[in-house]
């Protein structure tokens, strides 16, 4: 019988880890989701010549997304998938502008990220504040490789 109880004990264990693991990766991509969106509203911006504009979404989507990447523990396929969600976002949003398929509901949904993005700024305030010296260069890196990007194309 204890047997049986410690297999069932492990085996809940094991049940209950993983899904708090698969609830951990969905925050992740539902972050870099937004992130993506947010940013590709600011390239739209950028391509329309408000590059300030661009320089704050990516800074907020960035500071957001970051926060939850160096506090998660993730494992690298976990962030590499993430990182494609946001970069397939900043596309999607791109590509709704260029052929003039920027509807109300892409609208909203830009809305609806910012107001995801500040949610997270708000709760890991003191994560950001701690460690943004961590992830500053590669925020701003990967800021200006973007732009870059959208200049080029």
């Amino acid at each position: 019988m204890r047997i049986i109880t410690f297999v069932i004990s492990i085996s809940t264990a094991i049940l209950f880890f993983s899904s708090l693991a698969k609830a951990q990766t969905q925050k992740l991509d539902n972050l870099a989701a937004c992130a993506g969106v947010v940013i590709g509203n600011g390239a739209v911006d950028f391509y329309l010549g408000d590059e300030q504009s661009f320089d704050v979404a990516a800074n907020i989507a960035y500071s957001a997304y970051l926060s939850e990447v160096f506090s998660g523990g993730y494992q690298q396929n976990d962030l590499q998938v993430a990182d494609q969600i946001l970069g397939g976002n900043v596309d999607k949003v791109i590509n709704a502008h260029n052929s003039e398929n920027f509807t109300a509901d892409v609208y909203e949904e830009v809305v609806a990220c910012y107001r995801a993005l500040a949610k997270q700024l708000m709760e890991e305030a003191e994560t950001i504040i701690n460690n943004q010296s961590k992830w500053n260069e590669l925020k701003n890196t990967s800021i200006e490789t973007l732009k870059r990007m959208l200049r080029a194309g």
